[in-house]
């Protein structure tokens, strides 16, 4: 047969069209993508086509009349000539070869590579034909083989990796997701990923969302649910999938369970904040000392009964003593305020202030505090307690840069970035900024100790005099606001922090008149004053019967509701305190609520936090008194809640 072919399709060629088609099959068969190759019986070479040529590297004259042998590396030769007898010798006419994997083949230059084949026989005459068509795999196997890898590198790493499509489906999990969300990846796959695992607040949700398609990739911090309902806190890693015409078509995500970790950073803060309360102890304890003094001095001479030249100025600065160290126990609790609060705007100039004053009363007095603050300085959202402790952190290690004495500098003021932002630290985003710094006179720091000064428990000091915790927990704040730090220092040249947070626009508040005390809101209305100091009982009766008022008092929550019951009708307000042995304020306000829920209840308390005093309000409580109070706030508080009854 092979003597009657052309090295293409010439002569009596078994594939030519006898159907009547002005097409000839010779063109069809020269122009197809796939390689067509045809055999006779002894599987020698009958037909080769053009597509075969390019795939093989061999020219068809060089072929043609040569075994399929030439086309099959050695050591598969035996065997594929086997398999096509046998294929032969059925009744099946065609098959596709190699289902399930590839053939492999070699080139003219000795290169093996894989095919996909399909072979077919048929009878031209009474001589078997055999025709292979076959396709060059290279590339697809190259790229599955990729794709086998990659997803093999994935199943090692420790970070969970999945795959959403636009419609936020998963298309891929790795063994690492399994681990930390406890879903196998066939039970994972197809599911969508936000309904499956995302437990945060929807807007940061959509804020993320777009984030990705301004930016490509987002990386934060989200709350997700495990397969048995446990949250977790993962840092989330996401990008855009693009194809080639630039358009989403995915999104890679990769997750880091950092649960632990936030939990030994909350437990660090703690300890940190701990050992910094400790260093100012000792500058309040010695002011405390200062503040008693002269109250316990005053209060003797008046009581001894002797003439007195100046009694009103003794008075006077009793009083005045009395209202510093007042405000001493409100710096300790706002800087101690244990747990975080809800963020509210924060006024950073009035922050510097306070700052400065507490550290008045805990440096040496070879320290000097120098303040600049811009009258116009904006707002930032943040809580109080987590402010005080960044400056308080910042002016204690100043402190320990000078062990002979110099200056500490704070300053507050507005700082916009623009879009070269990144340059200043890569952190940063353009927009609209509270800076705030905090310099020193002191020792500074050499390259490599200011390398190493925000790792945690690292520390210059002696051994028992510090954790190594403070910039740290500096950072570890700032970073939670979406702000950033940069520090300058040079030996013997001080060293200066500047901390950048986001700024927020100052809410405007209404200005409102202080209600006035009139006689027809105070006269004769009856106050039910719930204490178990019996000293506040004394006092506070004596200021209210002054101004007017009836009293009646409870020294304990069972003996209120004794009282209130008895007198429900004509007690006009419950001033009641929160902290009381026994049935504790709580508790006496939900059952004088059981009596009356319309009671008039104003709630005091020595302790005051965001939580206590939301809280209190939500119970049922018309206002929060802190302690101690003077005799102007106490009926200022008494007269906005009866003239709102009214």
């Amino acid at each position: 047969m092979s003597d009657s072919l052309s090295p293409h399709l010439g002569g009596s060629n078994p594939m030519e069209d006898h159907s009547g088609s002005d097409i000839p099959v010779r063109m069809i068969v020269e122009t197809a993508m796939d390689g067509i190759i045809s055999m006779d019986a002894n599987q020698n070479i009958v037909l080769f086509n053009s597509a075969a040529e390019a795939i093989f590297g061999w020219r068809a004259a060089e072929v043609i009349g040569q075994s399929i042998d030439k086309l099959i590396p050695g050591r598969f030769r035996t065997d594929h000539r086997s398999k096509v007898d046998d294929f032969g010798q059925g009744n099946i006419e065609k098959r596709r070869m190699g289902t399930q994997r590839t053939v492999i083949a070699v080139r003219a230059s000795g290169e093996e590579f894989p095919i996909e084949a399909s072979i077919s026989q048929t009878t031209v005459g009474s001589k078997k034909l055999y025709t292979v068509i076959l396709r060059d795999v290279t590339e697809a196997v190259r790229y599955r083989q990729q794709i086998e890898e990659q997803s093999e590198m994935l199943d090692q790493v420790s970070d969970a990796v999945s795959v959403l499509d636009l419609e936020g489906r998963i298309t891929y999990w790795n063994n690492a997701a399994t681990h930390v969300f406890g879903w196998t990846s066939a039970q994972a796959l197809g599911r969508n990923g936000r309904e499956l695992l995302f437990r945060g607040e929807p807007e940061v949700f959509e804020k993320m969302q777009r984030e990705i398609i301004k930016h490509r990739s987002w990386v934060g911090e989200l709350v997700k649910a495990t397969r048995d309902n446990k949250q977790i806190t993962v840092e989330h890693r996401r990008s855009a999938l693009r194809d080639q015409m630039g358009a989403i078509k995915g999104f890679l995500c990769i997750d880091i369970d950092i649960t632990d970790r936030r939990k030994r950073e909350q437990a660090a803060r703690r300890s940190q904040r701990l050992e910094s309360i400790g260093t100012l102890a000792g500058g309040i304890a010695h002011d405390l000392n200062n503040v008693l003094t002269p109250i316990l001095m005053g209060a003797k001479l008046l009581s001894s009964g002797r003439e007195l030249k100046n009694r009103q100025g003794l008075l006077d600065t009793m009083v005045a003593s009395a209202e510093r160290g007042a405000d001493l126990v409100k710096q300790v609790l706002a800087f101690a305020g244990g747990i975080r609060g809800e963020r509210s705007p924060i006024n950073m100039a009035q922050m510097v202030l306070e700052t400065r004053r507490l550290m008045e009363h805990t440096l040496p007095k070879s320290i000097q505090i120098e303040t600049v603050v811009e009258d116009r300085c904006p707002n930032v959202l943040g809580d109080a307690t987590e402010i005080s402790q960044i400056l308080m952190n910042l002016c204690i290690n100043a402190r320990d840069a000078m062990p002979d004495g110099g200056t500490i500098r704070i300053e507050s003021a507005a700082a916009e970035l623009n879009q070269n932002s990144y340059q200043i630290n890569p952190d940063a985003v353009p927009g609209q900024y509270v800076l705030v710094k905090v310099s020193d006179t002191g020792c500074g720091m050499t390259a490599d100790i200011l390398e190493r000064i925000f790792d945690p428990f690292f520390t210059t000091k002696e051994v028992g005099k510090g954790t190594g915790l403070g910039l740290a927990t500096v950072r570890g704040i700032v970073k939670s606001y979406d702000g950033f730090i940069n520090v300058y220092s040079e030996p013997d040249r001080g060293t200066m922090f500047s901390i950048y947070l986001p700024a927020i626009q100052a809410a405007e508040v209404a200005s409102e008149e202080e209600p006035k005390i009139g006689e027809d809101v105070s006269r004769g209305q009856s106050i039910l004053l719930v204490d178990d100091e019996s000293y506040i009982l004394q006092m506070t009766t004596a200021v209210l019967e002054a101004n007017g008022y009836r009293v009646l008092t409870a020294p304990d929550g069972v003996n209120a509701i004794s009282q209130f019951r008895k007198h429900q009708h004509e007690i006009a307000i419950v001033l009641l305190d929160m902290m009381m042995p026994g049935l504790d304020g709580m508790q006496t306000l939900e059952e004088l609520r059981k009596i009356n829920s319309e009671v008039m209840v104003i709630a005091c308390s020595g302790l005051r936090t965001i939580q206590r005093e939301s809280e209190v309000l939500a119970r049922g409580a018309k206002a929060f008194l802190p302690k101690p109070y003077s005799e102007a706030q106490l009926l200022k508080t008494l007269t906005e809640v009866l003239i709102n009854r009214s």
